[in-house]
């Protein structure tokens, strides 16, 4: 059974979110459905989540045998339970049947803060402290449907690399996207030409030419344009309207400013190695022939130029350590991977490690 958005809106302090966020979190919350006695979580447990309860009971019982019920028809539970860790109390169900929405607290509390950032949700009395209590009671108000650009900006969080986004980059990313629009066949950037914006798409779709080949397509909430300004190399695609549509793009300041340089983790030779023990893998971006001239111990290649259309190999429990002869198709490399969620590194000196961490033969 899907969550109901609109129950979520009478929840605390989901109240506060844009249709939008509720969206998102409709998906990304799993709703359970527990017989008597079924345990929801034990005394001193440290896990991630974060509970409502929509029907039923819930009895808690603290290390001394004091009980607090929780009950589906109080007020109290329009407010999460089972935040604070390590939990003080053991938590059953206490009815022949309760029905609870179980949340992710790290995702819930992200999403809350990109919400507040963007000026969507004013004080409503509740402190993330309070969040971690393990029964509230308040009553906030209702708040007014946001503006659409803050409804964009929610959407941004299904981008798996601006979710990782501190909070406190939002606003200014918010101020300086620049919408254009573009019709049907209008060239957005041209191969071979400088790299000077990275883009999102927010309506429409574009394709991607390569010598005039059609080799891709993309659709709202994909990003490009990136590689050249990470490289300096020209552009190594064109990217044309396959519709009406609605770009933001940014500037290539505003793109290592805010993106780059919170997104891309970097690893020195000595957290390289310790993660390659632990089963990282390292990734060399180079072309082909530089690769098989002189490559690091235990490395695989990639080109840089095919890094996309080998996603789907990749293994998304992996970590990824990448790097190239001097840190730049690297530097674009691990930006791409991060975009589409992996776990990479950037590895620090390159040149250095050719020296310490070459393969023989």
């Amino acid at each position: 059974m899907p969550l109901s958005v609109e129950k979520l809106r009478t929840l605390v302090p989901l109240s506060k979110l844009n249709q939008e966020a509720l969206n998102q979190l409709a998906e990304k919350g799993e709703l359970l459905e527990l017989p008597r006695e079924t345990r929801v979580f034990e005394r001193g447990s440290k896990d991630d989540f974060i509970y409502y309860l929509l029907r039923g009971r819930v009895l808690m019982t603290d290390r001394l045998g004091i009980e607090a019920l929780l009950n589906a028809k109080s007020s109290q539970a329009r407010f999460p339970f089972g935040g604070l860790k390590p939990r003080p109390s053991d938590a059953r169900i206490d009815s022949s049947l309760a029905r609870l929405i179980r949340f992710d607290n790290r995702e819930l509390t992200t999403l809350i803060a990109w919400h507040e950032q963007l000026g969507t949700q004013e004080d409503s009395g509740l402190t993330f402290s309070d969040l971690n209590s393990s029964l509230l009671i308040s009553n906030p108000e209702f708040e007014e449907e946001e503006p659409a650009d803050n409804e964009w900006m929610m959407a941004l969080l299904r981008c798996r690399a601006f979710y990782k986004l501190p909070p406190e980059n939002l606003r200014r990313l918010a101020e300086r996207m620049e919408p254009i629009r573009y019709k049907a066949g209008e060239t957005v950037i041209r191969q071979r030409d400088p790299g000077d914006y990275y883009y999102v798409i927010r309506e429409g779709g574009c394709r991607v030419l390569f010598n005039g080949v059609e080799v891709g397509n993309l659709a709202p909430l994909d990003a490009f344009g990136e590689e050249a300004l990470l490289s300096g190399n020209p552009r190594s695609a064109t990217v044309e309207m396959a519709s009406d549509g609605l770009l933001m793009r940014l500037s290539r300041d505003d793109f290592n400013e805010l993106l780059i340089q919170p997104l891309i983790k970097r690893a020195s030779i000595s957290e390289a190695t310790v993660l390659a023990l632990h089963g990282a893998i390292l990734i060399d971006v180079r072309s082909r022939q530089e690769f098989q001239r002189q490559r690091l111990m235990r490395s695989i290649n990639i080109p840089l130029f095919v890094l996309r259309a080998k996603f789907k190999k990749l293994k998304p429990d992996k970590t990824y350590i990448v790097y190239c002869d001097n840190g730049t198709r690297s530097s674009a490399a691990t930006f791409l991977l991060t975009q589409a969620g992996y776990n990479a590194y950037l590895l620090d000196k390159p040149q250095k490690a050719f020296k310490v961490m070459v393969a023989k033969g």
